[in-house]
């Protein structure tokens, strides 16, 4: 694999998994007997990233000067990047007994996930985008950098109250895929002649180089706690706790690991020669000795990049045309930074609900979004962008849920 393209791996990778924060449309009314809940999520975001550079990397096209100048006049010296999305089909019986009881129903839920996230300098980025030339007679400092990208799936059981509509889930989780990009120390000096090149590194590699479906299992915990009280008013007001993909894998394939604490110097060879002409890491035996890089075979145990959300719910069955919804995010991760969101909800008819959130925080700045949902005594359709104005991030969220 090419040093410049590690450096676009670290940027452009798109995922699956999550759960986004449009208002659930809470209904205190237990007249279903089964549902079924259908989630489809693809949220990106960045501190600085241009998408209009990640879609052309994506699906092809020219990258122009405007769109590199851009985007560089928007990083600082720490930069994030992430994307989360999911599938996931979820069943819920109401009219069963669950343990002997008239209090407890029972789910049913499966699906399949990806997280990526990236943290990253501005030399990264002028790297990747512009080459050396920017560096001559300069260092350029990579430290820091951390990318970790992560997908699975996984089937579960649970139970739910049936009043409440509180539940906890247990799931089977399987990895499919896990890889990461750890740059501790790396600074990289080329003479103002591009003859002489001195590397100074410390960092690691890791990844899957099978072809393999399951590469690991583990367990997660899913919980969704529902809580009321009343306003000054005494409307009623519901609000949730939840968590996602609270647990761990372990892996069941061997991952190859590359790893180097080096300094290291060459005349008349240039960063352009280890872009152009072989690779750091691959079966050049003596590039890889010459640049002090260690292979090795590992087995680990790692958890997963669960998030835990508090918010503030709508209530479906509130007599109010205005309801506002509140709350916040921490993705069980050490790139993101802890979110809060807030919105209105407008119900303009009894079937129609029309919101519009602004939220800070994850992998991004302020974003604001809005969302669009269909009610009736059966079916709830809803469409959320948490990300509508931004050049820096894409959001979609489809939501169907169904009873009968």
């Amino acid at each position: 694999m090419k040093f410049k393209l590690i450096l676009f791996l670290l940027m452009y990778q798109f995922s699956v998994f999550g759960q986004h924060y449009m208002p659930i449309n809470f209904d205190t009314l237990i007249e279903s007997k089964q549902e079924i809940i259908l989630t489809g999520i693809v949220d990106a975001s960045s501190s600085a990233l241009g998408f209009d550079i990640v879609n052309k990397f994506l699906f092809g096209g020219e990258i122009t000067s405007e769109m590199k100048s851009k985007s560089l006049e928007r990083h600082n010296n720490l930069n994030r990047f992430g994307s989360d999305a999911n599938v996931e089909l979820e069943y819920r019986n109401y009219k069963a007994k669950l343990f002997k009881s008239e209090e407890f129903g029972f789910l049913v839920k499966a699906g399949m996930y990806n997280f990526n996230q990236l943290i990253y300098s501005k030399d990264v980025f002028q790297l990747a985008m512009y080459g050396n030339e920017g560096f001559l007679g300069d260092t350029a400092n990579l430290s820091g950098t951390q990318f970790k990208s992560t997908t699975f799936h996984k089937i579960g059981f649970g139970f739910i109250d049936k009043f409440s509509k509180s539940s906890v889930t247990l799931n089977l989780v399987g990895l499919n895929n896990n890889s990461s990009i750890n740059l501790d120390r790396v600074k990289m000096y080329q003479s103002a002649d591009a003859d002489t090149l001195k590397l100074d590194y410390r960092g690691n590699y890791n990844f899957y180089e099978d072809a393999a479906f399951l590469r690991g299992i583990g367990i997660a915990l899913d919980f969704d706690i529902r809580l009321n009280s009343k306003n000054k008013k005494g409307d009623a007001m519901y609000f949730q706790v939840m968590g996602r993909n609270l647990g761990f894998v372990s892996s069941i394939s061997s991952q190859s690991r590359y790893s180097s604490n080096s300094q290291v110097a060459y005349t008349g060879f240039s960063y352009n020669e280890i872009i152009n002409g072989g690779s750091i890491i691959n079966d050049n035996v003596a590039l890889m000795d010459s640049l002090g890089i260690e292979e090795s075979i590992t087995k680990n145990t790692e958890f997963l990049s669960g998030l835990v959300q508090v918010s503030k719910l709508v209530d479906v069955n509130s007599k109010r045309k205005l309801q506002e919804f509140y709350g916040g995010r921490m993705y069980l991760s050490k790139i993101a930074i802890p979110q809060v969101f807030g919105g209105v909800n407008y119900r303009p008819l009894e079937f129609l609900n029309i919101g519009a959130s602004a939220s800070y925080g994850g992998f991004s700045g302020l974003r604001g979004g809005a969302y669009l949902s269909y009610n009736s005594s059966k079916i709830n359709i809803g469409i959320s962008s948490e990300n509508l104005f931004s050049k820096i991030g894409v959001s979609y969220l489809i939501r169907l849920q169904c009873a009968f």
